[in-house]
């Protein structure tokens, strides 16, 4: 339903944006498409509609409870991609000075009534009138550049705002950061992330993660905003320590170890050209920090970037700002980092990249221009943009040449000349880089393993090898930027080769080595990392698990979920503390098993139903029907690795059918008609699929290990070989064996049509 109430100078109207492209400075960031929420071509319209009452308390009431207390609302989303009306959503003021402006900014929550709901897998949207800013750009431009630039950062867009049919101006819909901004942005999505506001100076305040937790001005300077329950500050507090007081000879391998410090120089480089004093270095203030699990660093992640490009509301000559000396007060993360020699050469490259490439004047007349034309017209009829400071119509038309006054000092392009003037006589003399940075694999892992970095040597060429050892020594693998090898995309930046792993391959430790044309050579990191890629001998086992219980056994609370039974087939107690289950190798520390010790001959067992708040023995995630695999791991802190102790890849299962071992602990796997949760195996009934004629029979296999075939007594069968992932790499009918001579050496699982399961190693 279009409103009525729309004036003819609201209408959409169609932009050719005209964005020059350049190489990325890669990141390990998985930048999402702008979607029909985040038009770059088109200026969309966006009406709220909620009850008057509503309204007035909301644009004239007390802002505390305006800004704080959800409103309930309907929106209406109109443009050429998308045309969609959302009921029963949540609306209510956001921002801080802004709050007492004429012209208000909004926050639009989809799912604060209504949980799971999302418009266009969005929760969220900010609505910025950007009230100090005659452009109503110069956010939107820092957005687009670290974007450029390969980081993450929000998707933006402009949008006509209706409130209740009348005409609230010209906003710029700005992507929110929560939870999903990360699911949208990152491999892995389960870190910590901190809202890091005045006065998150990142000083050390002592070794207990409590400390961090302090307030000021009624919300936290590090305010955690994932994993709120667990509400754990430990690894800020161990990157806040490594920070200040790691020793100056170990300072960047330390440092390296916990944060990406390439990524932070990258927005310092905007920050210092565009002159965002009320960042990190210019205010402690307006950052995010994510913890990656991809990499097990942190990353920053710039926000609030509207007093930028000429805006000075404290008189800083920040036209004319050392780049080196960005802040009057001393800042640990910038200034420790301008103290390494190495770092600062990244830096004034970033600085020489960003003048010369993404905020060269073509490069932003190329994104503003077409803007300021498509939105004249639109701020022209906004009655609410001349409210707080008096800017005009004309002032928006001239806002890229011109400065407004007081504290606007500049016009977009003149702050831009007169910024980068002062930088060309301020920077460090050109010389050669090597950046090696965010290492990250795929282990813990049981069939190949993947391990990629970023590199970027400007324009020299490069060479890259992985060194693993996997105990008689280092060896080179040679790692490419092709596509093709475990990286991303062909000449991004990001190198990577993947590796098949031996069976008798535990653990590994391995080193990336980079070195260039100019003679540059870099290792990462300066020790060499452990991993897991393989199954370690453990008398705990996975014994039984159920993906299809429809009607077998329900827990406390007259649910029938899945679950998983564990055995101790050793000849003593075994301690569960310290050991997880997991459905996602990727992520091994999903589920931490209850503490206690399980005698020898005895089992555990353990609902996977997502419903952790049930109980301690209710693990946070499901098994899928159709396949699925589940593990059993431990983290090892004397080789800082994770370790697979047992592991089961599984195909469909039929309801209320269990797939366990028989007997308890051995090396053969069958569905089971009869299970038996909590309760040894070795009487169950085996499910029987040939018919009540073909009784499943015990049988026995071999060789085991094997270099070429092996065997199995009873009847014959089909079935397939399963590689370490569950994937079949061999499908036979009607045999008593199989040969894997043509096959690499490894584990492999033989399953066969009645349900038996084998084991299998392949050696040389």
């Amino acid at each position: 339903m279009k409103s009525p109430h729309m004036p003819p100078a609201v209408r959409s109207i169609a932009l050719v944006f005209l964005w020059g492209m350049t190489s990325l400075l890669t990141a390990q960031t998985d930048l999402p498409a702008f979607g029909p929420v985040f038009l770059q071509d088109e200026v969309a319209i966006l009406e709220i509609t909620m009850d008057s009452d509503s309204a007035e308390a909301m644009l004239f009431g007390d802002v505390d409870y305006a800004s704080s207390n959800p409103f309930p609302a309907t929106i209406d989303y109109q443009s050429t991609a998308l045309d969609t009306i959302i009921e029963t959503v949540a609306v209510r003021l956001r921002g801080n000075t802004s709050l007492f402006a004429p012209k208000k900014s909004f926050k639009v929550d989809l799912n604060a009534f209504i949980p799971g709901q999302k418009f266009a897998d969005l929760e969220k949207l900010n609505l910025n009138a950007n009230q100090n800013d005659p452009s109503l750009l110069r956010a939107a431009l820092s957005w687009s550049i670290l974007r450029r630039m390969g980081l993450a950062g929000s998707r933006t867009s402009m949008v006509k705002l209706l409130l209740n049919g009348e005409y609230m101006g010209v906003y710029v819909n700005t992507e929110h950061m929560d939870e999903e901004f990360v699911e949208e942005y990152y491999d892995k999505d389960g870190g910590n992330f901190y809202k890091c506001l005045w006065p998150a100076t990142l000083d050390y305040i002592g070794p207990y993660p409590e400390e961090y937790k302090f307030e000021v001005n009624g919300r936290r300077a590090y305010e955690l905003k994932t994993n709120t329950e667990a509400d754990d500050y430990t690894d800020i507090a161990e990157f806040i320590g490594i920070l200040n007081n790691a020793s100056e000879t170990d300072f960047t391998c330390d440092i390296e170890e916990v944060f990406n410090v390439p990524d932070f120089l990258k927005v310092m480089a905007l920050d210092v050209v565009s002159a965002n004093w009320d960042g990190y270095a210019g205010n402690k203030n307006n950052f995010y920090l994510y913890h990656n699990p991809q990499t097990g660093l942190f990353d920053y992640i710039a926000y609030d970037l509207d007093n930028t490009w000429g805006i000075d509301w404290i008189d800083g000559d920040w036209e004319s700002r050392d780049p080196y000396a960005w802040s009057t007060e001393y800042r640990p993360l910038y200034d420790r980092l301008m103290e390494v020699e190495e770092y600062r050469s990244w830096y004034t490259y970033y600085l020489r990249k960003v003048v010369q490439e993404y905020a060269h004047p073509d490069s932003v007349s190329a994104f503003l221009d077409p803007r300021i034309a498509a939105l004249t017209n639109a701020v022209a009829t906004d009655d609410y943009y001349p409210l707080t400071f008096g800017f005009t119509p004309a002032d928006f038309e001239v806002s890229m040449e011109e400065a407004w006054g007081q504290h606007v000092e500049y016009g977009i392009l003149p702050w831009l000349d007169s910024r980068t003037n002062s930088l060309n006589g301020q920077l460090d003399p050109e010389t050669p880089v090597l950046i090696l940075h965010e290492l990250e694999d795929n282990a813990p892992v049981l069939d190949s393993l993947r391990v990629r970095a970023i590199v970027d040597a400007g324009s020299d060429d490069i060479e890259v090898t992985c060194w693993i050892d996997a105990g008689s020594g280092p060896q080179a693998y040679t790692m490419f930027d092709d596509g093709e090898h475990g990286d991303r995309k062909s000449g991004d930046g990001t190198w990577g080769v993947k590796v098949d792993i031996p069976y008798n391959w535990v653990t590994v430790d391995y080193q990336v080595q980079a070195t260039s044309a100019a003679g540059l050579e870099r290792w990462l990191p300066c020790d060499p990392k452990t991993v897991t890629v393989g199954l370690t001998p453990s008398n705990l086992v996975i014994n039984e698990l159920m993906s299809a219980n429809a009607n077998n056994v329900s827990d406390a609370f007259g649910e029938f979920d899945d679950w998983a039974e564990l055995y101790n087939a050793g000849g003593s107690a075994v301690s569960l503390g310290g050991k997880f289950l997991t459905d996602n190798l990727s992520n091994p520390g999903k589920y931490a098993l209850p503490e206690g010790d399980l005698a020898a001959g005895d089992w555990a067992f353990y609902w996977l139903d997502n419903d952790p708040e049930q109980g301690e023995l209710h693990a946070p995630f499901t098994l899928s029907s159709s396949g699925d695999e589940l593990a059993l791991t431990q983290w090892d802190e004397a080789s800082g690795a994770w370790v697979i102790l047992d592991f089961m890849p599984f195909g469909f299962s039929e309801q209320d059918i269990s797939l366990g071992r028989l007997p308890d602990g051995e090396d053969y796997w069958v569905w089971f008609a009869t299970p038996t949760a909590d309760y040894s195996n070795n009487y169950a009934v085996v499910f029987d699929v040939d018919g009540p004629d073909a009784r499943l029979q015990a049988r026995q296999f071999g060789p085991n290990p094997t270099s070429g075939c092996v065997r199995w007594t009873g009847q014959a069968s089909d079935g397939a070989v399963l590689n370490r992932m569950g994937q079949p790499v061999v499908q036979f009918a009607s045999a008593k064996g199989i040969c894997l001579t043509q096959h690499p050496a490894g584990l492999y699982s033989v399953v066969l049509r009645d349900g038996s399961r084998f084991q299998l190693i392949k050696v040389d």
